[in-house]
């Protein structure tokens, strides 16, 4: 019997959800243990569930002092090898609830740290930041794929290193194949992400986004606007766009029809696009196709629901004192800090909200609205708020966003068809308490 050294993984919760089982131990075992990356625990055989401390290895035994070791793990990852799915799959579906191109420009989403071997998916740890804390945490649950709301690789890193935490939650993930992903901004901006979710602390009669998303066409830099003459329908238009352009034409001069009434033939295309339109549609007896034909440069088009910040509607005025506690119960916080409007009391009504999860300064500025609630703001920027009959609820960053992994918890094991484990983090939490 060959001896082998086994570090070990000790997890808060022992006896809760385990079973048991005797194992040879041997090189073949070793190599299955390291494989799934179960938690180990050695005992002695003569000892009463003796465990070894976390942080102690079992190099330099003696063959004799085990005959067979004792193993605690998770019942769910008895089978975990033939558990899962591929990260590939995962992925998709998490581009399916919020696509990365959502994101703002700046922003740093999606994959971040890749497996090189690939393997399933079983365990999945949701956080609003990955600490280092959230980080032994997902060990012990044997994580497969964290999802970290921050991206934990935001500024560029020179070096994976020890030096660092933040180099060494990625040295980490690579030395134990974890998968990391994080969407930040594209589940700000998406329909029934973080800013809808905080948006639901109040009963709202309409949810709009404060700076809707604007789907661009990248192969667009021009709209047209084609009269339909009172001889002509839509459909005829439409049919001479088509008839009058090549194969070889529609993919070299791209161009998209757009939604319009059915007067009006509107489309997008390249500049390399324009001078052909003049002679696609018919002359009329007002002159020729050129008088009915408008051309704008392409803006985009607003998604509908999607966008950074909301502004809400509330069904019925309530005061601001009523607003707190709706905003404190929702988050699950105990605190908020409130600036109140100058000339207004802790009464005053409310009947307008613009909101913005995490750091909201640059979306709310000059958006009239009542109260403002987001996460945290400059101090100058809250006093010029006030000054201008604004109320101003702060209730920290991450904890403006937090809660909404709640929810998604659910979505995500709904689009995983429930063939992968959810969790979410018990270390992550806003690094500022009020004390």
């Amino acid at each position: 019997m060959n001896f082998v050294s086994l570090k070990v993984l000790h997890s808060k919760t022992l006896l809760k959800n385990c079973f048991f089982s005797f194992l040879n131990f041997d090189i073949k075992f070793y190599r299955q243990v390291h494989k799934r990356r179960l938690n180990i625990f050695i005992v002695k055989r003569s000892c009463k569930s003796t465990l070894l401390p976390r942080t102690r290895c079992c190099q330099h035994l003696p063959n004799s002092f085990f005959s067979t070791v004792f193993y605690l793990g998770a019942a769910e990852m008895a089978n975990k090898s033939s558990e899962g799915l591929p990260l590939k799959h995962v992925l998709s579906k998490l581009h399916a609830f919020a696509s990365p191109a959502l994101a703002e420009s700046w922003d740093n989403v999606g994959l971040l740290v890749e497996p090189v071997t690939p393997r399933p998916i079983a365990n999945i740890l949701l956080t609003n930041d990955l600490t280092e804390a959230v980080m032994q945490e997902a060990l012990e649950l044997s994580t497969d794929l964290i999802i970290s709301y921050h991206p934990p690789i935001f500024i560029p890193l020179k070096s994976v290193t020890t030096k660092t935490w933040k180099e060494r939650l990625i040295a980490t993930c690579l030395e134990n194949r974890v998968a990391l992903y994080s969407p930040h901004t594209s589940w700000d901006v998406v329909k029934d992400g973080v800013n809808d979710w905080l948006a639901r602390a109040f009963d709202n009669e309409k949810v709009t986004p404060l700076m809707p998303h604007i789907n661009l066409d990248p192969n667009s830099s021009l709209r047209v606007d084609v009269s339909v003459p009172s001889t002509l329908n839509r459909v005829s238009i439409l049919q001479a766009l088509h008839d009058r352009t090549t194969q070889a034409d529609r993919e070299l001069v791209h161009y998209n029809v757009l939604p319009s009434s059915e007067n009006m033939v509107s489309l997008t295309c390249s500049e390399s696009f324009k001078h052909l339109l003049s002679d696609m549609f018919p002359k009329t007896s007002h002159g020729s196709s050129g008088d009915l034909i408008g051309v704008s440069k392409y803006e985009g088009i607003p998604v509908a629901g999607h966008g950074t910040g909301r502004l809400c509607v509330l069904k019925k005025p309530i005061s601001i004192l009523e607003a707190v506690e709706r905003v404190k119960k929702h988050i699950g916080i105990p605190y908020v800090r409130l600036a109140l409007a100058s000339d207004k009391d802790q009464d005053a009504l409310i009947s307008t909200v613009a909101l913005c999860p995490g750091s909201g300064t640059s979306v709310l500025k000059g958006v009239k609205a009542d109260l403002w609630l987001t996460g945290e703001m400059f101090h100058h920027d809250v006093l010029d708020a006030v000054h201008k009959g604004t109320h101003v609820i702060l209730c920290n960053h991450s904890d403006s966003e937090r809660g909404f992994l709640t929810s998604f918890a659910d979505t995500l094991t709904k689009l995983l068809d429930s063939k992968v484990s959810v969790k979410l983090s018990l270390s992550d939490c806003d690094p500022l308490k009020t004390v």
